[in-house]
């Protein structure tokens, strides 16, 4: 049976639409050293930590002004703090198949303009990281 519940990312406590998503990939629980070296046999010697990192990257469809707006601010519900960009992220990790929640830094977003009229404005793909703490 599947912990699956519909959705890939949420912000504090808001789901972010997988329909604004058109990409989505992570690196679940990056395996981190705190000393590594070869012996003088070549053999690979590792102290790797306990706890590991994951890393998300994902991508929406072109947006509107209106949909950029409350994409924007699904993402800043989840801000704990704004000097740091960190902010509070429960995700789908595909190497356990549950969800997980942590601090994540959000690394500044580019928004390229496709179009801009008298009515509104139209945005390329949005591309954005996250890097666990």
């Amino acid at each position: 049976m599947s912990n699956y519940k519909g959705y890939l990312l949420k912000f504090g406590s808001s789901v972010m639409p997988n329909s604004y998503l058109c990409e989505y990939s992570s690196t679940p629980d990056q395996r981190l050293d705190s000393d590594a070296e070869r012996d003088n046999t070549g053999y690979l010697q590792r102290s790797t930590l306990p706890n590991g990192k994951t890393s998300i990257t994902f991508t929406t469809h072109i947006l509107f002004l209106d949909e950029k707006i409350r994409f924007q601010g699904i993402i800043n519900s989840g801000i704990t703090n704004t000097v740091q960009r960190k902010c509070t992220v429960t995700f789908w990790d595909d190497e356990t198949n549950t969800y997980k929640t942590s601090s994540f830094y959000l690394p500044d977003v580019e928004y390229s303009i496709l179009d801009a009229d008298d009515t509104g404005i139209t945005y390329e793909p949005i591309s954005v990281e996250l890097i666990e703490y």
